[in-house]
């Protein structure tokens, strides 16, 4: 599904900031939620009711906020678990001050990519040249010295040697 999530407001967006889906993994937020709406709703079968009808489709809406508040409070001590796992690599204190091998050619003010050997999965970025007189050529081994981040590109230097 593809949702433009550019307003946020409404009953979906309240509920998420609710239950501090942020937090969390929305996919388990929502199993959660679904297994107390689905425990709800098997208990009211033995409320003395006919069933199917007007009054069982009434009973959906407070079933609905009940299973919603029992989910806020069974997820808050899976909050320390996940804590940290949303957290990702600060790829600019990463890439900055660093060396890169160039995976091609990079001069005139043009924009390249650069690869930055780490431990595990090597990070690629978009690079250019600090200076525009200065060529580089594929392989060549270079120095990260900033960040743009309004360009979302990094400047490199040549290694004096």
């Amino acid at each position: 599904m593809d949702f433009d999530a550019s307003d946020n407001s409404g009953p979906f967006y309240a509920i998420l900031v609710f239950l501090n889906v942020a937090e969390l993994p929305f996919m388990l937020v929502l199993s959660i939620l679904i297994l107390n709406f689905w425990i709800i709703s098997m208990l009211l079968y033995y409320l003395p009711i006919v069933q199917g009808g007007l009054v069982t489709g009434l009973l959906f809406i407070p079933v609905v906020m009940v299973s919603t508040i029992i989910t806020k409070y069974e997820i808050i001590p899976l909050k320390g678990i996940f804590k940290y796992s949303n957290m990702q690599d600060n790829i600019e204190n990463v890439a900055t001050e660093q060396l890169c091998t160039l995976m091609c050619q990079v001069n005139n003010g043009r924009l390249g990519q650069a690869k930055i050997k780490r431990d595990g999965a090597s990070i690629v970025i978009n690079v250019k040249s600090e200076y525009d007189k200065e060529t580089f050529e594929k392989n060549e081994v270079a120095f990260v010295s900033r960040k743009d981040t309004d360009k979302n590109i990094y400047y490199i230097v040549k290694i004096e040697e």
